[in-house]
């Protein structure tokens, strides 16, 4: 048996075994399926075995892993914007979740910038400064719309106006992600190949969005009017549209996922199609390929980064920055809003969820070259450790806060 079918046997039973694991703790199942990837990589199987691990780690192996894993990110990203039109469906006003976001974010990502700055001689010393600090401001920002989705479903005791003013709050934050990202990469670019490819790769990015968005979109809406195609047909055709609209964005320069969310947006309310979706590629993808994404993210983690004496420094300070930049700002929002005490305090936890987008920017950020390996270790243990403590706080808190809040 070829070394990378044995690597991908074992991720998907580690990452099924953890993820139960996970589930019993109270905790999301991608939490089980990035250590799932950290128990398989250097950091503990190339320890512990390392003859095994030289076998079955080996860069074809990886790189066949790799590929499975971003097709299972394209996947993903498919279904993104089924999280926000359901959230948006709940949404009613805008302005309440506008300055939720955006106070978390200005705070969040000027804490993020500091520390960026304060640790890139340490753990990102070939880093380039600006790409990297910006990153990092971006990281701590970042709040995950489908994971918030999972542990307000998981937690009854949440009250309601918060789950929905949080939930509502995160699709921005995910589109000052998806911007972020693309600046970010420009940065990146610009710093080796110079300011004139970057505008022009961000003009060619600005210039593909509005083509699809205001020609090709409008040509479909009319196309499927007088057109019939079948269940299977639809769901083809979207799949083929994202994977082309990916490899679009990846030749400008920029990440496949950035690519296939758009298009994504440009499908996603057309067909009618979420359930056919999900019945002829989403359950297969949830099963086989998402959780190989995960535990790749994990796999990635460097061991050399546990042994330095720095590392557990920059997580404190970057979680601490990170949760009391995310928190406070949400919960100065909330209290500008007269939202009562309960629901202020709620949102300002949620609002600290790390996930889907995180770990796509971790790898984006990793791929690229804005981290190095101890920065990524570093960011990726933020987000799985602020995964686990946003379930830890309400599955403490229960149903004590649990009251009607009066309309803002």
């Amino acid at each position: 048996m070829s070394s990378w079918l044995v690597l991908v046997c074992l991720i998907l039973l580690a990452c099924a075994v953890c993820g139960r694991v996970a589930t019993m703790l109270g905790q999301s199942r991608v939490v089980g399926e990035i250590v799932a990837g950290i128990l398989l990589g250097p950091t503990l199987l190339g320890a512990w075995f390392p003859q095994v691990s030289a076998k079955v780690l080996t860069p074809n192996s990886m790189e066949i892993v790799r590929a499975l894993g971003e097709l299972g990110l394209i996947i993903l990203m498919v279904e993104v914007p089924w999280h926000a039109a359901g959230v948006g469906q709940q949404r009613g006003t805008q302005r309440a979740p506008a300055l939720i976001a955006s106070l978390g974010i200005v705070l969040s990502f000027f804490l993020g910038c500091v520390i960026g700055a304060w640790s890139k001689a340490s753990i990102a010393p070939t880093q380039p400064y600006w790409s990297y600090v910006i990153f990092c401001g971006v990281a701590l920002s970042v709040t995950a719309l489908p994971v918030l989705v999972r542990i307000i479903q998981e937690h009854p005791g949440i009250d309601g106006q918060a789950g929905r003013l949080a939930l509502s709050a995160a699709v921005y934050t995910d589109v000052f992600a998806w911007l972020a990202l693309a600046l970010v990469l420009a940065l990146q670019s610009g710093g080796s190949a110079g300011v004139f490819e970057s505008v022009f790769r961000v003009g060619g990015l600005v210039a593909y969005a509005g083509l699809m968005f205001l020609v090709v979109r409008p040509l479909l809406k009319k196309w499927i009017g007088h057109t019939a195609l079948s269940e299977r047909s639809r769901v083809a055709l979207t799949f083929v549209y994202c994977l082309t609209s990916a490899q679009v964005t990846a030749m400008l320069g920029f990440h496949q996922a950035i690519g296939a969310v758009m298009a994504a947006y440009v499908f996603h309310d057309l067909f009618s199609m979420e359930q056919a979706w999900r019945r002829w590629i989403g359950r297969f993808g949830h099963l086989f390929l998402t959780p190989i994404f995960f535990a790749g993210s994990g796999i990635q983690v460097s061991l050399n980064a546990f042994g330095e004496p720095d590392f557990w420094l920059w997580l404190l300070l970057f979680l601490l920055a990170g949760t009391f930049g995310k928190f406070l700002g949400s919960y100065i929002a909330g209290r500008v809003l007269g939202l009562r005490l309960n629901v202020s305090i709620e949102v300002g936890v949620l609002m600290n969820t790390k996930g889907l987008v995180e770990l796509v920017l971790l790898g984006v950020g990793l791929q690229a070259g804005v981290l190095s390996e101890s920065s990524y270790s570093v960011l990726l243990m933020l987000a799985l450790v602020s995964m686990v403590l946003t379930s830890l706080v309400f599955g403490l808190l229960g149903g004590r806060f649990r009251k009607s809040a009066p309309s803002y």
